[in-house]
């Protein structure tokens, strides 16, 4: 009978947390795609198209086999999402696993030494094993990494890439030293290689690789070699970024002029001195190895050597750009298009060590070229442009850099300086308090302590939002507020997650175990987990207020802290040992750490699951069916763009519709690309050709200071800005185009409007004669010309959208000229002088409420919150008002005429929808149930004003309980909401109705909460 050993139990225990991960994973992970990137990737992994820079490539070839297999075996195209949503399951709990194994090694070596001990007694093995469990496991249930690891994202990839190098590297560290054992360390650099074909995280872990080399090849450790092995780590990042991530296409692109240019040879043959040169550099790098049998520069040369095979993944983004896919963001199709791709310039740059403060004037700019294909040969067609400031403008390590006017007044906010020049100290102040204390701190506890509730956090000082909290009443009471009377909708929060502290104790127990027992050890860590956690910090420079929480980012610091999680378990044992158990030591110390990750998944579950939520998917259906046949819509942001993008090219949804995305449009590259025929969509029209477009061409259009004013119609102003008429700028600079007037009208063939179907022969006489369009500034931009432009050229062909969830400034002056149709505004060829200004964007224009209705009862979906008790993210919550306005719009309409029943309907089917349990009644719930009361309809209404009640009334109990100064962090508004509007409003909706004895109810509830003289 075999015997398992050691090593057998090792292997076990890593492969059981990979299990145990994965089918937590399997049954939490979304069925279909997800909000923000994820549609972008999942449809890039289906059909090996061009994601936004700088590209994921081997995410995209793997994901693209895990969509292959799912495209065999069913014909739900919604299964290719699920696919690619499992492979980042599988990643992460491959993750854990390696942190699990890692663990292991750790504690083996805390606990026996560098001394080969084939089979330690049982107690060591019980504590190895279990320390590498429960810190697999942790990882596995951390936020942050769960929150990747069910949806197709390359951050789950990327996180199993950084733990492989890691753990490869100390395989390598704890075995004996021998040459045969570096082959670890070389896979350890081939594995970091491949993860920049994902995200460079991976490479972070060099500065600690160069820690724990240093520590095994020298016997004597000073603090200045130390230092010395954390700076060659954090060269070898700069090495790779600036020689190969960068340094390669940089050459590739000189290379490319010289034998484009200058020979004459045709576009791509600078590769081949490129790979002359590479090769060549290799040869000699093994040759002088060889000669002087030099075993480091060996390792370093096949290191390299594995760097660039994994580097050479980014080949397959040119060569699928160069294929022209429907989704080619930035058309790398080229070296010098590649470039900015890869240094992602479309994102600006932060400073990092000496940079301007938000206030600071630039004083000049530096302008570099850049080349394009221009017929056979590249040619300068944009300059990349950097401003200039003045020396005293500029600090040491900048943080606060951004200077728009909304994050200029969020930075005063922050430093609480509400004029002047910020001082230095003002910048270490915002480093401390927003970039460590809110945006690192908040996000570590958030994973080892526990969370408040799932809204973005925006302030630290707002306690209604965000903020860590740990189910200790006695510590949350000081952290945020008394926690005695919370409402059952903040106590039932499915994103309230209370960890008691126990993995953030269990961790600093393991951290101090490991200081005192491997100092070295510990410390090779530690410099991980800082360069993950707070360098990341460093490197980003966030600016307040971001889109969402950035937490995701993070995860190397989280899973390094998990690892400590697990020497918990020998921490706890060594206290145990003064205890008088007998052999039930070290059982006792797993179990009480076991119960931290235990705690953690069972609290993250029901938050972290999306098994039935199919938001961005079925939102994404409803703008496009929104759409009448061949349309174009112009969205916004990533959320009203990217699931609209995976709805079409991987459930082929709607792929007659164009969706044409504002925050792109200002670019030659995205113009261009709807230029083509695009699935079932055709081309689209413009007047201006490609060459008008083309890189910094008419980037703005000026109308000179004493050019005429008269009134041109449109076709005629875009054939006048297409052509050439110079206008010379400041500082010389010419213009090769300007604005002829900033009066434009478009001009309306009635005839061809009807016989076009832009608009029913019935409407003729409502139909205009011109729609006027606006310069007021005198300045029109590219996008605004390129929006003008399909107007212009396709209005007649196609019917043209915006989505409500655009701002208001894209809509180009047009409000009156639209007409809400669901969840797009048509333009269309009547006016309608008076805007509703309480549906804000959807009040713009008229309003075809039968057809809303129709899309409303028959065609939308869901999203799995009319059928499914789900967590609701606050992204999701943009895409519900979306939907919410737009019913109250159309049943208010229906009211107006006289149609009471199909407001009703409406109505009916918004609670139907959105019901109580996934979104909780508030304030903005009062205009839904006055439709039920103008619709005579109080029997319906009534349930909904009794939840609402139940919901003030608790609310208002909880906010008495609070002090004055908690009171005003953050929850006064919404009492004096609740007391002002909310409150009144049910009485007069019971009055109104005759409803006396509930008027009675309410008057009764709500009278001990009445406070005169509430401040505003």
């Amino acid at each position: 009978m075999n015997k398992y050993t050691f090593r057998h139990l090792i292997n076990a225990g890593g492969w059981l947390v990979f299990l145990v991960s994965f089918l937590v994973y399997f049954f939490t992970a979304e069925r279909t795609g997800s909000l923000w990137d994820c549609g972008e990737f999942i449809l890039g992994a289906h059909k090996l198209q061009v994601v936004h820079p700088p590209g994921a490539p081997i995410f995209l070839i793997i994901g693209r086999l895990f969509a292959w297999v799912a495209d065999i075996l069913s014909s739900d195209p919604s299964r290719i999402a699920f696919a690619v949503n499992l492979f980042s399951g599988l990643a992460t709990a491959a993750a854990a696993m390696f942190v699990a194994w890692t663990t292991m090694i750790f504690s083996k070596l805390a606990l026996l030494g560098r001394e080969k001990v084939d089979e330690p007694n049982f107690t060591n093995q019980l504590l190895i094993i279990g320390s590498g469990v429960v810190g697999g496991l942790a990882t596995a249930f951390s936020s942050s990494i769960w929150f990747s690891a069910v949806e197709g994202e390359v951050y789950a990839l990327s996180t199993f890439f950084t733990t492989l190098t890691l753990w490869a590297t100390i395989k390598w560290y704890s075995l004996p030293d021998e040459d045969q054992t570096d082959r670890w360390l070389i896979f350890a650099l081939y594995s970091a290689g491949l993860s920049t074909g994902v995200h460079l995280l991976s490479i972070l872990t060099f500065p600690a690789i160069g820690l724990f080399y240093y520590f095994k090849k020298y016997k004597k450790h000073t603090l200045l070699g130390m230092a010395a092995a954390f700076g060659a780590g954090v060269v070898l990042i700069g090495l790779i970024q600036t020689l190969i991530i960068t340094g390669i296409p940089n050459l590739w692109a000189q290379l490319e002029l010289l034998m484009v240019n200058g020979f004459g040879l045709p576009f791509h043959t600078g590769l081949i001195p490129l790979f002359l040169i590479i090769g060549a550099v290799l040869y000699f790098g093994f040759r002088y190895a060889h000669q002087h049998q030099n075993a480091l520069v060996q390792t370093l040369m096949v290191g390299m050597s594995l760097l660039l095979i994994s580097y050479s993944v980014i080949g397959v983004v040119v060569i699928r750009a160069n294929a022209g896919p429907p989704i080619n963001m930035n058309a790398p199709t080229d070296a010098h298009r590649l470039l900015p791709y890869l240094n992602r310039d479309q994102y600006g740059e932060r400073a990092l060590l000496k940079g301007p403060h938000f206030d600071a004037q630039a004083v000049g700019v530096e302008s570099s070229e850049k080349y394009g294909q221009v017929g056979d040969r590249y040619e300068v067609i944009d300059y990349k442009i950097s401003p200039k400031y003045k020396s005293s403008d500029e600090s040491f390590f900048p943080r606060m850099g951004h200077s728009d006017s909304q994050r200029k007044q969020l930075y005063r906010i922050w430093i609480n300086k509400k004029s002047g020049n910020p001082t230095m100290g003002d910048n270490l102040a915002f480093f401390w308090k927003y970039q460590i204390k809110f945006m690192y701190w908040r996000y570590f506890m958030w994973n080892f302590a526990g969370k408040q509730n799932g809204d973005q956090g925006v302030f630290a000082w707002d306690l209604k939002r965000g903020h860590w909290q740990s189910g200790i009443p006695a510590v949350d009471n000081v952290l945020l507020y008394n926690q005695r009377e919370l409402p059952t909708t903040m106590k039932e929060n499915k994103a309230r997650n209370s960890y008691f502290l126990l993995p953030f104790l269990f961790g600093l127990l393991g951290l101090l175990y490991q200081f005192r027992n491997r100092r070295n050890d510990a410390i090779g860590l530690l410099a991980l987990f800082l360069i993950t956690g707070i360098g990341i910090i460093i490197y980003s420079n966030q600016p307040p207020q971001e889109p969402r929480e950035r937490d995701y980012v993070l995860v190397g610091s989280f899973f390094t802290f998990c690892i400590w999680m697990g020497m918990g378990v020998i921490g706890v044992y060594r206290l145990l040992q003064k205890v008088p158990m007998g052999k039930a030591q070290a059982p006792v110390a797993l179990a009480l750490v076991l119960l931290a990750p235990i705690v953690m998944g069972f609290q993250n579950f029901d938050d972290h699951s999306r098994k039935n939520l199919s938001a961005a998917r079925d939102y994404a259906h409803n703008f496009l069916e929104t759409c009448e046949p061949n349309s174009i819509i112009f969205t916004y942001g990533d959320n009203d763009t990217y699931p609209l993008w995976y709805a079409q090219e991987v459930e082929g949804i709607r792929t007659d519709v164009r969706v044409v995305n504002l925050s792109l449009i200002a670019v030659d590259w995205y113009i261009n690309s709807t230029r083509r025929k695009v699935n079932d969509s055709p081309a689209l029209k413009f007047t201006l050709p490609k060459e008008a477009y083309r890189g910094d061409k008419r980037n703005v259009l000026y109308w000179p200071p004493n050019g005429g004013n008269q009134t041109m119609s449109l076709a005629a102003g875009m054939k006048y800005m297409g052509e050439r008429h110079p206008l010379r700028g400041n500082g010389g600079r010419e213009f090769e185009s300007h604005l002829p007037t900033k009066n434009f009208v478009f001009n309306i063939d009635k005839n061809r409007a009807i016989q076009s179907g832009w608009a029913d022969p019935s409407e003729q006489d409502q139909i205009i004669s011109q729609i006027p369009i606006t310069i007021g500034d005198g300045a029109l931009t590219k996008d605004e010309l390129a929006i003008l432009d399909i107007i212009q050229s396709n209005v007649y062909d196609r019917p043209i959208y915006f989505a409500v969830t655009s701002r208001e400034s894209k809509l180009m002056g047009l409000g009156k000229f639209l007409q809400l149709e669901g969840l797009g505004l048509r333009i269309v060829p009547f006016e309608t002088p008076q805007k509703a200004a309480q549906f804000g964007i959807h009040g713009n224009g008229g309003i075809d409420a039968d057809k809303i209705y129709e899309l409303v009862m028959n065609k939308f979906k869901w999203g799995g919150f009319d059928k499914h008790d789900v967590f609701v993210t606050s992204s999701i919550i943009p895409s519900y008002f979306a939907h919410k306005t737009m019913i109250e719009r159309a049943a208010y309409t229906f009211l107006q005429r006289g149609e009471s029943q199909r407001a009703v309907d409406l109505v009916d089917k918004f609670f139907e929808a959105f019901p109580h349990m996934n979104f909780p009644y508030d304030a903005k719930i009062l205009n839904t149930l006055r439709i039920y009361e103008q619709a005579n309809a109080y029997d319906k209404a009534k349930p909904h004003i009794e939840i609402l009640a139940d919901e003030m009334e608790e609310y208002l109990r909880f906010y008495r309980s609070l002090s004055q100064e908690d009171l005003s962090a953050g929850f006064k508004p919404d009492q004096n909401t609740a007391l002002r509007q909310v409150v009144p409003e049910l009485k007069r909706l019971a009055q109104s109705k005759g409803d006396t004895e509930f008027l009675n109810e309410l008057n009764a509830r709500f009278e001990p909460y009445q406070v005169s003289n509430i401040s505003n």
